[in-house]
């Protein structure tokens, strides 16, 4: 029986389990008050645990878990896997990747191994969803270095008038005096 396909690569085992969960945080703002007030942290990443049960006589699947569980792209980041799955359509959950343990336990009684792992939803709806809000609030300026140069370039290029003559006149006779008060 096929539990769920992993990219290109379909898992298969008996007595199987895919559970999903997601966390809902929220920080507690009550104080020492018996307010229920709450402050939401935001929608976590489904994570989907797998359980299922491999004979003996099949190793190769405990390989390709395995396999599958160490892979990692180019850029050295674990490979992520599109899914097929029941429980993961119904939680809308497309791509994962392997996170936490990949464990496999002998079962005495069956002559199987009892193999668990850990699937994290990659992109979720909800990390889009905020990725996309962050880049339309952004806001468009032009690079800082040019408009400091154009600023500075029209500021050298402008005569000085007959304020910013007098200006500079007396900071040279206030630098001028400072320097005598030094020597005293």
């Amino acid at each position: 029986m096929i539990i769920l396909v992993l990219g290109d690569t379909q898992i298969n085992g008996y007595g199987h389990k895919v559970n999903c969960k997601f966390s809902l945080p929220e920080s507690d703002l009550s104080g020492k008050s018996s307010s229920t007030a709450t402050a939401e942290e935001g929608e976590k990443a489904c994570r989907l645990r797998v359980t299922l049960n491999i004979k003996y006589e099949d190793p190769d699947f405990l390989k390709i878990i395995k396999r599958l569980s160490t892979a990692k792209d180019d850029k050295g980041k674990r490979v992520v896997y599109n899914i097929n799955n029941q429980t993961a359509k119904a939680f809308g959950v497309r791509q994962v990747r392997f996170t936490d343990e990949v464990s496999a336990q002998e079962l005495d009684d069956s002559q199987a191994w009892s193999v668990s792992f850990t699937l994290i939803e990659h992109l979720s709806i909800p990390e889009k969803i905020e990725e996309k809000k962050i880049k339309s609030e952004e806001p468009a300026a032009a690079p800082a270095d040019e408009k400091v140069i154009s600023e500075v370039s029209v500021a050298e290029s402008l005569p000085a008038g007959w304020f910013e003559k007098g200006l500079a006149y007396f900071d040279k006779k206030l630098a001028a005096e400072e320097g005598k008060a030094d020597e005293v």
